[in-house]
């Protein structure tokens, strides 16, 4: 059990202790905290390797998934075992003890032995780089081959290929000197008090931070599971209230397109005793979005395996992929010209607290030593503007530019 000493001042101190020890001994770490609460969570593996398996989420032990977006669903997801958990409320921290393996024994001393060094020592820990990161110019490139690919995907829905494709790009920029990860982190906890926050770092799979809106299914201790349509964007004009915020047909009908996945993913399995919630238009920092809700009491409907069923029917959703999802999937493979890696994969807690929380992996940045990259997409229909679409992936790139310091 890790011993504190007073010359930790702070939780946030702490963290960032717990996260630079992780980060120098090369052990996958996962920071997250849950939408509308204030609790962070601090999970370290301290095998170093975290388990490639199939997500069966009612054999799964505790710890967190974090699954890159192609591959089988559920069947590639990197799992971190939650050796070491720690819970940081507000007025006080606790850890979550429980047997460590004896083999891990060593790793786990030299870990909190490092945890107490960095407390006093506020050196920072390199990142992974990546060749020809540098400082961000507006390419005019990148934005006429956007800007082409969401043409053509028009053009192909006009010719019956899909209904929907989600594409997306990348952006680069240079970082602040000395940016420290843990507190650029927790301001980005405060910029997104409605999604789920995490800041995740894994050897040879980089480091990940973002700030998810959308659940990509949910199973509270209760058996409650819950799942949400989530499209249309625009942005959030705060002297406008929500009742008054009006909808375009496009992205009306962008959203139905996605609450229609959910509730085919549904039929599939014969589940027909679901509650739907909207849609709706919610905030998630500075943009809007059209929200439909979905509940099933598992208990109920004598279904407690739902999540696990759902979770590979549903990944990846029509919300970062499209409809029919495997002729959307190859437009997206002949035309974004790179690999999306875990932007728009999914990730989160499994079985803590019995509790599984699973968020589609958006708003997020890989960082990188001296600079990051910026994912952002847009979802294609029939009715949609190339010009628009690029505005759109300009605009999820705010928030983060701000977070992280840099300049747009």
């Amino acid at each position: 059990m890790l011993t504190i000493h007073a010359h930790i001042h702070s939780p946030a101190t702490l963290q960032g202790s717990l996260w630079r020890a992780a980060r120098a001994l090369g052990l996958p770490v996962a920071v997250w905290r849950l939408p509308r609460t204030e609790t962070v969570h601090v999970l370290v593996d301290l095998s170093g390797t975290p388990t490639q398996t199939p997500l069966d989420l009612e054999e799964l032990s505790r710890g967190f998934a974090f699954c890159p977006f192609e591959g089988p669903p559920g069947e590639n997801a990197l799992f971190l075992k939650a050796h070491l958990h720690y819970i940081f409320r507000p007025g006080g921290w606790e850890e979550d003890v429980r047997p460590v393996p004896a083999e891990l024994g060593g790793v786990q001393s030299r870990f909190e032995t490092l945890v107490e060094e960095y407390s006093v020592d506020s050196q920072p820990v390199a990142e992974e780089v990546l060749s020809g990161t540098g400082g961000y110019v507006r390419d005019g490139e990148e934005e006429r081959r956007f800007r082409a690919s969401v043409a053509e995907a028009v053009r192909a829905i006009d010719r019956g290929r899909f209904q929907k494709v989600v594409l997306s790009r990348q952006k680069r920029i240079a970082l602040p000197p000395g940016l420290d990860r843990v507190r650029t982190y927790l301001r980005l906890c405060r910029y997104y008090p409605q999604a789920f926050v995490s800041l995740v770092s894994v050897p040879g799979k980089g480091t990940w931070m973002g700030a998810s809106p959308e659940i990509l299914i949910s199973v509270d201790k209760h058996r409650v599971f819950r799942t949400v349509a989530l499209a249309g964007t625009q942005a959030y004009r705060p002297e406008v209230p929500l009742s008054q915020v009006a909808w375009t047909q496009k992205e009306i009908e962008e959203q139905a397109l996605v609450s229609r996945y959910i509730i085919n993913c549904f039929k599939q399995i014969r589940l027909r005793e679901f509650e739907e919630d909207g849609p709706k238009t919610v905030v998630a920092g500075n943009l809007l979005h059209l929200r439909t809700d979905f509940r099933v009491d598992t208990q109920a409907t004598g279904f407690p395996q739902l999540g696990t069923v759902m979770l590979r029917l549903l990944h990846p959703t029509s919300a970062v992929c499209g409809m029919p999802k495997e002729a959307a999937l190859q437009f997206i493979r002949e035309h974004e010209g790179y690999d999306r890696a875990f932007y728009s994969g999914f990730l989160g807690p499994a079985n803590i607290g019995e509790e599984t929380h699973l968020y589609v992996n958006l708003r997020c940045t890989q960082l990188l030593e001296g600079g990051a990259i910026l994912y952002a997409g847009a979802g294609i229909t029939a009715s949609s503007v190339p010009e628009k679409e690029w505005r759109e992936t300009e605009l999820k790139c705010q928030t983060m530019y701000r977070v992280l310091g840099a300049a747009d």
